[in-house]
């Protein structure tokens, strides 16, 4: 019998609602829960699994959204213990790169009956992360999200402050440092992302992947109303890197500098600001997935 911790934000979407489903579903297909937490104070996340993580507990089960796997994830770095996704969060983008089902039976039995594979991480300022970094309108849509409306909608939370964000959005002089280039842009929106997929089930670039040990992002450069509607819709189509205001990038190693200075938000939280040094970690840490293979797009593939 497997020895393992549960670990769930209760201030994630469905964190309250899941922990003890997942309590049972996880102790019923066999795992020994020698520890199970649901955590109300999200400042309360990092010292749970920490804790677990020192105690050389080999399966750490975390519940919650990007945010709540953002805020953990740089514990399992050079760890033994293997990371177990419960999506309880409202976007589950880094679940979706992952082929990890967003229904609670189908993810712990995913849990206990997957293999441990190893996946990238993003890192900001020495700060990891598992889905996406922007700048620009994306930190106007954080600060205007209700956190209420966000549990009782969900996605449909977003477009209020998406449209909050368009009204109040602004240009910014921007310098992106590649290893070989340096580009510079006068934009309304940096995206940078260590997974494939951001804003649901869309491509941040067709090249973007888990495991391509490369970040993967571009610069949306016009503030017309006109040119965001169409960034919006081909967004939805896939092909938002096919307009000419829109720059995608890619590289191991990225810098980015603005003027005047703005806010970074990382995985859904506003912390940081520019500038700021993005980096990979390729192969940072292990998560427990379905069997798979990687194709060409650095997108994991059942076999």
């Amino acid at each position: 019998m497997q020895t393992a911790a549960l670990i769930v934000n209760g201030k994630s979407r469905r964190g309250r609602d899941w922990f003890r489903l997942a309590d049972a579903e996880l102790r019923e297909l066999g795992l020994n829960l020698v520890e199970s937490h649901l955590v109300r104070r999200p400042e309360a996340l990092s010292a749970r699994v920490s804790g677990a993580i020192g105690k050389g507990i080999p399966l750490v089960c975390v519940g919650g959204g990007d945010g709540t796997l953002s805020a953990v994830a740089g514990e399992f770095v050079g760890r033994e213990s293997i990371l177990g996704i419960i999506p309880a969060g409202t976007g589950n983008a880094f679940a979706r790169d992952l082929g990890i089902p967003t229904n609670i039976r189908d993810s712990a039995k995913l849990v206990v009956e997957g293999i441990p594979e190893p996946v990238d991480l993003g890192q900001v300022d020495g700060r990891c992360f598992v889905n996406l970094a922007t700048v620009g309108l994306s930190t106007l849509i954080a600060e205007n999200l209700d956190a209420g409306a966000k549990r009782r909608f969900g996605r449909v939370a977003y477009l209020g402050a998406l449209f909050k964000a368009v009204s109040k959005g602004k240009r910014f002089d921007a310098k992106i440092q590649l290893p070989d280039e340096e580009l510079a842009f006068r934009s309304i929106q940096i995206v940078i992302g260590n997974g494939r997929y951001h804003a649901g089930p869309f491509p941040v670039t067709p090249e973007a992947g888990i495991q391509t040990g490369k970040l993967a992002g571009y610069s949306v450069n016009s503030s017309r109303k006109g040119v965001l509607i169409r960034y919006a819709l081909r967004l939805w189509l896939g092909r938002h890197v096919d307009m000419d205001e829109v720059v995608p990038f890619s590289a191991p190693d990225i810098t980015v500098a603005t003027t005047p200075i703005r806010r970074i938000t990382v995985d859904g939280e506003t912390k940081l600001q520019t500038p700021g040094r993005f980096r990979s970690l390729p192969g940072a840490i292990r998560v427990m997935v379905a069997p798979r293979e990687t194709g060409p797009d650095g997108t994991l593939h059942s076999r």
